[in-house]
């Protein structure tokens, strides 16, 4: 009985830190996306001026 709990708290402890290193990574991707597009913005800006519109 005791192992078998030690096993499912092992199973859900991995699960758990899997699931934070998906979040993270998600994290990650959505802030990268978001100053890209920043970036991007200002660039087209610069690039309006540049032109003179």
């Amino acid at each position: 009985m005791i192992e078998m709990m030690k096993a499912t708290a092992g199973k859900s402890r991995t699960a758990h830190r899997a699931q934070l290193h998906y979040a993270l990574g998600l994290r990650r991707a959505v802030g990268f996306a978001i100053v890209t597009s920043g970036l991007a913005v200002i660039a087209a800006q610069v690039l309006q001026h540049a032109v003179g519109g």
